[in-house]
Protein backbone atom coordinates (compact mmCIF):
# COMPACT_ATOMS: atom_id res chain seq x y z
CA UNK A 1 0.00 0.00 0.00
CA UNK A 2 1.22 3.45 -0.77
CA UNK A 3 1.24 6.25 1.74
CA UNK A 4 0.12 9.48 0.13
CA UNK A 5 0.93 12.02 2.63
CA UNK A 6 4.11 11.76 5.01
CA UNK A 7 4.69 14.50 7.60
CA UNK A 8 8.02 15.33 5.68
CA UNK A 9 5.41 16.11 2.25
CA UNK A 10 3.20 17.94 4.90
CA UNK A 11 5.72 20.36 6.19
CA UNK A 12 7.14 21.09 2.73
CA UNK A 13 3.51 21.93 1.26
CA UNK A 14 2.90 24.22 4.79
CA UNK A 15 6.38 25.61 4.57
CA UNK A 16 5.48 26.24 0.65
CA UNK A 17 2.08 27.87 1.54
CA UNK A 18 3.80 30.11 4.38
CA UNK A 19 6.82 31.35 2.15
CA UNK A 20 3.58 32.56 -0.82
CA UNK A 21 1.92 34.19 1.79
CA UNK A 22 4.26 36.17 3.58
CA UNK A 23 7.05 36.34 0.10
CA UNK A 24 7.94 40.29 -0.67
CA UNK A 25 6.54 41.12 -3.52
CA UNK A 26 2.93 41.07 -3.73
CA UNK A 27 1.31 41.95 -6.86
CA UNK A 28 2.72 43.34 -10.02
CA UNK A 29 3.84 47.04 -10.20
CA UNK A 30 1.74 49.78 -10.48
CA UNK A 31 2.81 52.99 -12.82
CA UNK A 32 2.00 56.22 -12.79
CA UNK A 33 2.50 59.13 -15.18
CA UNK A 34 2.49 63.04 -14.82
CA UNK A 35 3.17 64.40 -17.91
CA UNK A 36 3.62 68.69 -17.70
CA UNK A 37 4.71 71.75 -18.68
CA UNK A 38 6.85 72.76 -16.32
CA UNK A 39 8.15 69.19 -15.17
CA UNK A 40 6.79 65.75 -14.98
CA UNK A 41 7.39 62.35 -13.50
CA UNK A 42 7.15 58.59 -14.47
CA UNK A 43 7.45 55.40 -12.53
CA UNK A 44 6.22 52.24 -10.69
CA UNK A 45 5.59 51.37 -7.47
CA UNK A 46 5.77 48.13 -6.06
CA UNK A 47 3.90 47.08 -2.64
CA UNK A 48 5.79 44.42 -0.62
CA UNK A 49 4.73 42.98 2.76
CA UNK A 50 6.93 45.38 4.85
CA UNK A 51 8.25 48.19 2.24
CA UNK A 52 7.05 49.56 -0.99
CA UNK A 53 9.51 49.42 -4.11
CA UNK A 54 9.84 52.99 -6.15
CA UNK A 55 11.57 53.15 -9.78
CA UNK A 56 10.89 56.06 -12.06
CA UNK A 57 12.39 59.22 -13.19
CA UNK A 58 11.40 63.40 -12.43
CA UNK A 59 12.13 65.99 -15.29
CA UNK A 60 12.52 69.59 -15.19
CA UNK A 61 11.34 71.20 -18.02
CA UNK A 62 11.97 74.97 -17.00
CA UNK A 63 14.94 76.92 -15.64
CA UNK A 64 13.97 76.10 -12.08
CA UNK A 65 13.35 72.97 -9.63
CA UNK A 66 11.04 70.09 -9.98
CA UNK A 67 10.61 67.50 -7.03
CA UNK A 68 8.57 64.78 -6.47
CA UNK A 69 7.92 63.69 -3.02
CA UNK A 70 6.46 60.09 -2.19
CA UNK A 71 4.08 59.53 0.77
CA UNK A 72 2.88 56.44 2.31
CA UNK A 73 0.21 54.83 4.09
CA UNK A 74 -0.29 53.58 6.61
CA UNK A 75 3.38 54.23 8.15
CA UNK A 76 3.82 57.66 7.19
CA UNK A 77 6.79 57.05 5.30
CA UNK A 78 8.10 60.63 3.14
CA UNK A 79 11.01 60.79 0.55
CA UNK A 80 11.07 63.37 -2.40
CA UNK A 81 13.61 63.58 -4.99
CA UNK A 82 14.44 67.16 -7.08
CA UNK A 83 15.69 67.85 -10.52
CA UNK A 84 16.56 71.29 -11.84
CA UNK A 85 17.22 73.30 -14.87
CA UNK A 86 16.23 70.84 -18.20
CA UNK A 87 17.75 67.82 -16.32
CA UNK A 88 16.11 64.55 -15.35
CA UNK A 89 16.86 62.42 -12.41
CA UNK A 90 16.17 58.77 -12.19
CA UNK A 91 15.69 57.16 -9.13
CA UNK A 92 15.06 53.49 -7.55
CA UNK A 93 14.89 53.62 -3.77
CA UNK A 94 12.75 51.08 -0.81
CA UNK A 95 10.45 52.90 1.54
CA UNK A 96 9.76 50.91 4.79
CA UNK A 97 6.57 50.53 5.88
CA UNK A 98 7.66 48.18 8.63
CA UNK A 99 3.90 46.25 10.07
CA UNK A 100 2.46 43.28 8.80
CA UNK A 101 0.75 43.73 5.11
CA UNK A 102 2.69 47.18 4.16
CA UNK A 103 1.27 50.55 2.80
CA UNK A 104 -2.50 50.20 1.92
CA UNK A 105 -1.25 53.14 -0.69
CA UNK A 106 1.72 55.60 -1.84
CA UNK A 107 0.99 59.11 -3.33
CA UNK A 108 3.25 60.95 -6.10
CA UNK A 109 2.85 64.43 -5.96
CA UNK A 110 4.99 66.87 -8.51
CA UNK A 111 5.83 70.31 -7.65
CA UNK A 112 7.83 73.38 -8.80
CA UNK A 113 10.26 74.75 -6.43
CA UNK A 114 9.86 78.68 -6.29
CA UNK A 115 12.88 81.12 -5.94
CA UNK A 116 11.49 81.49 -2.42
CA UNK A 117 11.50 78.58 -1.28
CA UNK A 118 7.75 77.70 -1.68
CA UNK A 119 6.39 74.57 -3.84
CA UNK A 120 3.59 75.48 -6.43
CA UNK A 121 1.28 72.19 -6.90
CA UNK A 122 1.77 70.62 -10.48
CA UNK A 123 -0.14 67.23 -9.68
CA UNK A 124 -0.60 64.31 -7.59
CA UNK A 125 -1.72 60.35 -7.98
CA UNK A 126 -2.49 57.84 -5.39
CA UNK A 127 -1.67 54.21 -5.99
CA UNK A 128 -3.53 51.89 -4.20
CA UNK A 129 -2.27 48.44 -3.07
CA UNK A 130 -3.49 45.56 -5.89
Amino acid sequence: MRKILSSTGVAAGAAALLMTATGTATAAPVSWSMPGGQGSTYGSVQFNNRSVGITGEVQSHISGCIQTTFQTYPGDGFETRTTCDYSTRGFNFTMSTDFPGGASWVQVTLVHINDNGTDEWLGARTMDRP
